[in-house]
């Protein structure tokens, strides 16, 4: 079966490609059903109020604000005009009653317009924006006010407000504002379609992983403003390549010329080619049969592309590669592929094991999603120090399962390094997920990130099904029993693998909950490549620095002098992104008490620090650095994206500090929180 553009190696014209998508992919236009949800939903102001929240927690946090002079004034001092107005009034104590921790903070941006919001205390910041309640900017002149989307709040704090202002603008500025804006659009398209989620109980156990994922999307990662922002994506290819809309994917086979190919720690002589882990029978026929037709087949080795990424990237980075034909678009087409959480990262739509991850050269997180040999190179040797950590601890060994991501494949022609740009656009890796979960109708997998994404309407959580399955009600008490159950296996396995001196990247899109009978029995990882370790600590435990290939005078994020400075992980990605935004969205969804789940999570995680095995000096420092510093580290996102200004890289991120949340809850469980208790 041939492609339509068969004899096209690339799209000559990215509008051109845009409106043949547009005319026949059913993904793209809105249904009726969405177009109803849009409406009762109003997705664009939903999306605007999600963004909002992020973006001024994070400049609150990250200290954006404190330059421009503003004045916090507690709520019952502030000016009658702002505590009139409808949109704070719900959320204000009445004076009699007293909320005097809320603060207005009033900006007077220039003689003529102030801004205005409404604060409370935090938990894991000392001050965060009231939930719900928008950004105002008042005209004193006419005496009207209106509501700030983030775009316009955000081009207020740049000092640019009209389009005469935007030489006042700095170019990592104008990257922020760029992707504030694409997250706003590509948030209201993603909240516009519902993501099907009746009778997940009675799917199996891939088909519900599935669901999972495309529930994960929704939000992307947390507390990120511009998260959802996925920059080189039309709208017709965000409804196509996003995984919430469910779209099916038809990949591209590229042949490369095999003296010019690295290839993983699972690829030796018995390794089959890509193809054969990834297509069927009929499908594998139909490329082997190609690649002998043209004479290929001796050369060179097949792998799939991202059709985003064939359309786009390739023809701008390896158009001298494709001219010499040590590369050469094939035209067979193979078995298609749904998005996950993850853009990049492909499930089968066939009862297989086998994923895929591939390069997309878009911008996210303000980094290009590419896929280089050194990545997975390097994620080759987290893979075996992860094994060998499930060889040193029996719980680990029951309990922490691993995708295979050994099997990859790179182009790297001659004379090129593993750092070059251009080679790292074109690869391939399949990744497998164990057998017996995927098989098993009584396991269920849930990506973490999946259990702290809100679904726009709020009819539903995954721990609305995990009760029912434990007989339970509803109720706050069994609620915090089921998240305290999810802390101690998620601790036991993270500090298990920290005795030994290494920390996944336990975010909520890499962390794999498994349940097994309604239980949460253990956490299964994907993307290898950035496991953090102290090498002196790997070394008491009969283990050896991998030797990780890392740019030189390049930040390293993978070296760690001590357990201290590992440490800084489990508080920043696992505690405050990871399950503080479960603990959001559970607070949320059954109307309880954020401050108790935060307890539980407290004393789970003491309980697990005392269960296992550290010795006295390291149970100390952990307790120390957990529970009685008042501070804890920050991994700062907003300033390094302007700072960085869209050069290339990984997720930039800076750090700073925060107030420890576990002190601040036990101080509200002990004191009736007063007028003066927490400062500005």
């Amino acid at each position: 079966m041939s492609s339509p553009m068969a004899n096209v190696p690339f799209p000559s014209d990215r509008s051109s490609a845009d409106t043949v998508l547009e005319r026949t992919d059913p993904a793209i236009s809105f249904t009726s059903t969405e177009l109803t949800t849009m409406k009762s939903l109003d997705a664009p102001r939903h999306a605007e109020a999600q963004i909002l929240q992020s973006l001024v927690d994070g400049l609150l946090v990250e200290g954006l604000l404190d330059d421009l002079g503003a004045t916090w004034q507690a709520a019952s001092e502030a000016d009658d005009w702002l505590t009139r107005l409808p949109v704070f009034q719900a959320h204000l104590f009445q004076a009699h009653c007293g909320n005097p921790s809320q603060r207005f903070w009033h900006w007077r941006q220039d003689p003529h317009h102030s801004i205005a919001m409404l604060l409370q205390p935090g938990i894991v910041q000392a001050w965060e924006k009231v939930p719900h309640t928008p950004v105002i900017v008042r005209d004193h002149e006419r005496g009207e006010w209106e509501s700030l989307d983030p775009a316009a709040f955000m081009r207020r704090v740049f000092g640019s407000v009209t389009d005469d202002d935007e030489q006042v603008l700095g170019q990592g500025q104008q990257v922020f504002l760029k992707a504030l804006a694409d997250s706003l659009w590509q948030a209201a398209s993603s909240v516009a379609h519902r993501v099907e989620t009746h009778d997940l109980p009675g799917r199996d156990t891939a088909e519900h992983f599935a669901i999972m994922e495309q529930w994960a999307s929704l939000l992307d990662r947390p507390y990120h403003p511009t998260a959802k922002a996925k920059q080189g994506l039309s709208e017709a290819e965000y409804r196509a390549y996003m995984a919430e809309f469910n779209a099916p994917i038809q990949l591209r086979w590229v042949a490369m010329a095999r003296d010019q190919v690295m290839t993983g720690a699972g690829v030796g002589e018995d390794c089959p080619v890509p193809v054969q882990w990834l297509a069927g029978d009929e499908s594998r026929r139909a490329l082997e049969d190609e690649l002998a037709s043209r004479g290929l087949a001796r050369t060179h080795v097949a792998i799939p592309v991202h059709p985003w990424q064939h359309a786009h990237a390739l023809p701008h980075w390896l158009q001298a590669a494709f001219a010499a034909g040590d590369c050469v678009s094939l035209d067979t087409v193979t078995e298609p592929w749904l998005a996950t959480s993850s853009l990049r990262s492909l499930a089968p739509t066939t009862a297989s094991p086998h994923f895929l991850k591939l390069p997309m050269a878009i911008h996210s997180l303000g980094a290009s999603r590419y896929l280089p040999a050194v990545k997975m190179f390097n994620g080759d040797l987290s893979a075996r120090l992860l094994h060998q950590a499930r060889e040193k601890d029996a719980r680990l060994a029951e309990a922490l399962y691993l995708c295979d991501e050994s099997k990859w494949w790179a182009y790297m022609p001659e004379g090129a390094t593993l750092f070059d740009e251009a080679p790292r656009h074109l690869s391939a890796m399949v990744r497998s997920y164990p057998r017996d979960l995927l098989g098993d109708p009584g396991v269920r997998l849930v990506p973490m990130a999946t259990l702290g994404t809100p679904l726009p309407g709020g009819e539903h959580h995954v721990f609305d099904d995990w009760l029912v399955q434990r007989g339970m009600t509803a109720s706050p008490a069994s609620v915090q029993a089921l998240f305290g159950e999810l802390c101690d296996s998620f601790f036991d396995i993270n500090l298990r693998m920290f005795r030994l001196g290494m920390l996944a990247e336990v975010h909520g899109q890499n962390a794999v909950l498994v349940f097994k009978a309604g239980r949460c029995h253990g956490l299964l990882l994907r993307d290898h490549d950035s496991l953090r370790i102290s090498v002196a600590r790997l070394e008491q435990h009969g283990m050896q620095d991998p030797c990780y290939c890392i740019k030189p005078g390049h930040a390293n994020t993978l070296y760690h002098d001590s357990l201290e400075a590992l440490l800084f992980w489990l508080q920043t990605l696992a505690i405050q992104v990871n399950l503080r935004a479960i603990i959001d969205t559970l607070a949320d969804h059954y109307t309880l008490q954020a401050q108790e789940l935060w307890r539980e999570m407290a004393a789970r995680l003491e309980a697990r620090i005392d269960a296992i095995p550290f010795d006295d000096r390291d149970r100390g420092m952990l307790k120390e650095q957990l529970f009685e510093r008042e501070q804890w580290p920050y991994k700062r996102l907003i300033a390094p994206i302007i700072e960085r200004a869209g050069g290339p890289g990984s997720m930039p991120f800076g750090t700073s500090s925060t107030c420890n949340p576990f002190v601040r809850v036990r101080r509200q469980a002990h004191e009736k929180v007063t007028e003066g208790v927490i400062e500005v």
